[in-house]
């Protein structure tokens, strides 16, 4: 799932928090906070870079999709 933001694009991803490191303000870990099951790992787009950092999560969620 993928919602804009102001200031961001927050992307949910249906990957375990467990197999990514959690970076603050980039990912982070939403089981159990209410974020209506759309998956529990999230990731937050401010910038090319950041796109560049989730590439990897983005083919892989793709892949087995």
């Amino acid at each position: 799932m993928v919602n804009t933001r102001r200031d961001a694009i927050v992307m949910y991803f249906e990957a375990g928090p467990d197999e990514f490191e959690l970076v603050d303000g980039f990912r982070r870990d939403v089981r159990g906070i209410g974020h209506h099951g759309t998956g529990d790992l999230e990731v937050r787009l401010r910038s090319g870079t950041d796109l560049e950092r989730a590439g990897e999560m983005i083919r892989r969620s793709y892949e087995v999709a």
